[in-house]
């Protein structure tokens, strides 16, 4: 089987950027989901269960292709933190995470797209801890009026200037940013795909069982 391209289910600049990045040629498909209706036990499980819902919202598009979706969940201390909705609650989360330790539950999936329909072929949640140093409220308020908290997991964007609100991260930079290329890539080419050897494709899918 011919898989003719791949589609991130997103329209996140910073997912497509780190797909570029590493020559992952794609096209982006907006997700058909409300991933606030989604509901999970745990940090993990909800970040799976988004980009599963989201990997599997798509339309099939003609062509047999390979759709690439992800999320980010925050886990401080067991609970889900996702977006901030204001200045105010990205305020009130860094208060709590200063001077403690989160981690980002980074979740993405592949998905198969052919004219007899869907299927999940891997789903898989990689983590970074992340240890925030204590804070000041004047470096707080100076952090949020660069407004890098808005749309982001958490309330704070690392690889910008959230990262003087770090001491130390365990994580590889991509799972911070919220999409973990070097598992990703791993799980491409167990599937046919290496954009280093072919990064136009059409590739030829391995149809066997990757869990």
């Amino acid at each position: 089987m011919k898989i003719n391209h791949l589609v991130l289910a997103s329209t996140s600049s910073h997912r497509r950027a780190l797909l570029n990045q590493v020559g992952i040629s794609h096209r982006a498909m907006a997700p058909d989901v409300d991933e606030e209706l989604i509901q999970a036990d745990n940090p993990k499980a909800l970040a799976e269960s988004r980009s599963v819902a989201k990997g599997l919202s798509l339309a099939y598009d003609g062509e047999t292709f390979i759709a690439i979706a992800a999320d980010q969940v925050l886990d401080f201390q067991g609970r889900s933190y996702g977006k901030a909705e204001d200045r105010e609650e990205a305020a009130d989360r860094l208060r709590a995470f200063a001077g403690h330790s989160h981690v980002l539950r980074s979740a993405y999936c592949l998905v198969l797209y052919t004219a007899a329909g869907s299927q999940l072929l891997k789903s898989r949640v990689e983590n970074a801890k992340m240890t925030m140093r204590p804070l000041s409220e004047a470096e707080i308020e100076a952090y949020l009026d660069t407004k890098e908290w808005e749309g982001c997991a958490g309330g704070y964007r690392y690889e910008n200037r959230g990262m003087n609100l770090f001491g130390e991260i365990e994580g590889d930079m991509s799972t911070v940013i919220g999409l973990s290329l070097p598992a990703l890539l791993d799980d491409l080419r167990d599937l046919g795909i290496n954009v280093l050897l072919n990064p136009e494709g059409p590739w030829e899918y391995q149809d066997e069982e990757i869990g």
